[in-house]
């Protein structure tokens, strides 16, 4: 039997809407994984990608990650891992904070790893657009050179979803993709072959709450002895609980009452995130009934107000327009340096991609790195 673990996307070191309890949260979640993994006893442990949530990030993540990991590497178990694009070094001759575990886990970014005489692994790192096609090049190599393995995987950082999808290019062939970024818990086929994304291990954004209540958080168990891979997902049990709720100011002391008879089930104090839906809704109003109702109940509560305008006539949809590229090229016109146009596409991705949240998440991450 050849049995292997698939995480992704850990984040150590973020600190969700600038609290501690969120960044002990995912380090709380971390220990949990690496235990779950060490009772399985895989041969091989594969992370793909965004194992700290910077390129710079706290000295307790670093010394988390190198004891936890440094454990489970004297227990036998092998590891391996990619670069995440909150990883990636903002500087070219900087190391990456993986590099911490030199001698735990073996970096295979651009290269091929043997496991045993018939399994190959070709890792791939999170690349920026501006380096993709030479990227894909040498993928095409290592995949040319894996072919003669019977049993092959890809450990990859690579988006599924808008302009960025890098999937649609990966090399066709592979036993298994083992994949990072998208941080739902995903399993699919790529023309025949087994994919997935592992997922975030904890909730790290408001459009994770739906995907966590289904399946859970946590990583893959991939069985690859047989003709088939057998995935099996594994959930973590030390989640903190979030919750959506959105209501019309007639029905919001109702729904946050709801709210907070589940928050007292749940063991840990949850976070709660409300919206208020309505016409010319009386902001100061609102807010009390939010703190009245969910105050020492919640670990934290985030409110905004959607307010409704009137119905209008029929639009008329304009052409497709490349919005990253005219960022681009608007900032490289005006004399902004290649690093300035990148930060706004990011910027943009992440609004686009997981919301205003991810946007904070970027702006308050590069703030700190200056700050260093």
């Amino acid at each position: 039997m050849v049995l292997i673990a698939h995480a992704a996307d850990i984040h150590l070191g973020y600190a969700q809407y600038g609290l501690l309890e969120r960044e002990m949260d995912i380090y709380e979640a971390f220990e949990e994984l690496v235990e779950t993994v060490r009772r399985e006893r895989p041969d091989l442990l594969l992370i793909a990608g965004d194992l700290f949530d910077s390129p710079r990030p706290p000295i307790k993540a670093l010394m988390r990650a190198r004891e936890l990991l440094g454990n489970l590497r004297s227990s036998g178990i092998r590891i391996c891992h990619v670069i995440g694009d909150h990883e990636l070094p903002r500087r070219v001759k900087d190391l990456p904070p993986t590099a911490i575990l030199e001698g735990i886990s073996d970096y295979i970014g651009f290269q091929n790893i043997s496991v045993g005489d018939e399994i190959v692994i070709t890792g791939l790192d999170r690349v920026r657009l501006s380096e993709r096609d030479e990227a894909m090049r040498r993928l095409g190599q290592l995949a040319e050179d894996a072919r003669r393995f019977r049993k092959r995987v890809l450990l990859a950082h690579a988006p599924l979803r808008g302009p960025e999808n890098m999937v649609k290019d990966l090399p066709r062939g592979y036993s298994y993709y083992a994949l990072g970024h998208e941080h739902d818990r995903r399993i699919f086929s790529l023309d025949g072959s087994a994919a997935a994304y592992s997922g975030s291990i904890e909730i790290l954004s408001t459009a994770e709450i739906e995907g966590w209540s289904k399946s859970g958080k946590g990583f893959l168990l991939i069985d690859l002895s047989g003709d088939e891979p057998i995935i099996q997902e594994v959930s973590l049990s030390s989640i903190r609980p979030q919750k959506l709720i959105s209501a019309s100011m007639n029905d919001l002391e109702r729904a946050l009452e709801e709210a907070a008879s589940w928050s007292s089930a749940q063991r840990k104090k949850p976070i709660i995130h409300v919206r208020v839906r309505g016409k010319a809704i009386d902001r100061q109003p609102a807010l009390r009934i939010i703190q009245e109702k969910l105050a020492g109940k919640v670990l934290h509560y985030r409110y905004e107000v959607l307010e409704e305008v009137e119905e209008v006539g029929e639009i008329e949809v304009a052409p497709a327009i490349d919005v990253r590229a005219m960022i681009r090229e608007h900032l490289l016109s005006r004399g902004f340096r290649e690093d300035d146009a990148e930060l706004a596409v990011a910027i943009y991705d992440a609004y686009i991609g997981r919301g205003i949240e991810e946007v904070e998440r970027l702006i308050f991450r590069r703030l700190g790195e200056l700050e260093k």
